[in-house]
C-alpha cells in the first residue's frame, strides 16, 4: 500500500479564479511600468532644457567677451586652485 496522498482536485473555477488574480497584478505592474516609463520621460525632457540653457548661458557670456570659466574637475581629491597659490585682493 501506498502512503501518498491522493493528487487535489482543481475546479475550472479556481484555475478562472487564478487567472484573474495574476491577470490584475500583470496588469497593476504595467501600469506602474507606464507611470515609471513616463517619469523617465520626464526627467531626460529636463536634463536636455537644462542642457539647452547651460549652453545658452556659455554662448552668452562668450559672446560678451568674458570667456567662461572652466568646468571644475569632478574629482573631489583635486584642488580648485593650485597648491600655494594665494588669493589677493586689490
Amino acid at each position: 500500500m501506498s502512503d501518498a496522498p491522493a493528487p487535489k482536485t482543481i475546479s475550472l473555477a479556481e484555475i478562472n479564479g487564478r487567472i484573474d488574480e495574476l491577470q490584475a497584478q500583470r496588469d497593476g505592474a504595467l501600469a506602474r511600468c507606464a507611470k515609471i516609463a513616463g517619469e523617465k520621460a520626464e526627467a531626460i525632457d529636463l536634463a536636455r532644457i537644462l542642457k539647452a540653457e547651460v549652453d545658452r548661458l556659455t554662448a552668452l557670456l562668450n559672446d560678451c567677451g568674458g570667456a567662461a570659466p572652466t568646468a571644475a574637475p569632478n574629482d573631489p581629491e583635486t584642488p580648485l586652485a593650485p597648491a600655494g597659490a594665494a588669493a589677493t585682493a586689490h
